[in-house]
């Protein structure tokens, strides 16, 4: 499965203690588009990415995507996180 396109959508709540940079929507192979990637600011100022997640009844959060090769979700994350700096200069 090959990565088509990744678009960007920041996210500012103008709080200053929201970790949440923006989300992501990434199509693959033109024909799978996945909503809700979580682009996160870490406590120690790196981004990191979260998948697409729901809240459940327990007030938990549990992923609605779930990625079982290692090789994959590493190349998706580094896409993302390319994608990210692309939009916003960085």
């Amino acid at each position: 499965m090959n990565i088509t396109s990744i678009k960007i959508y920041p996210f500012d709540t103008g709080i200053q203690q929201s970790s949440l940079r923006a989300y992501a929507d990434v199509v693959f192979d033109d024909f799978l588009l996945i909503k809700g990637f979580k682009i996160l600011v870490s406590k120690s100022g790196g981004l990191f990415i979260g998948m697409p997640s729901k809240k459940g009844k327990d007030g938990k959060y549990y992923n609605q995507v779930e990625f079982k090769n290692d090789d994959f979700i590493s190349e998706l994350r580094t896409s993302i996180l390319e994608a990210y700096n692309v939009f916003t200069g960085a």
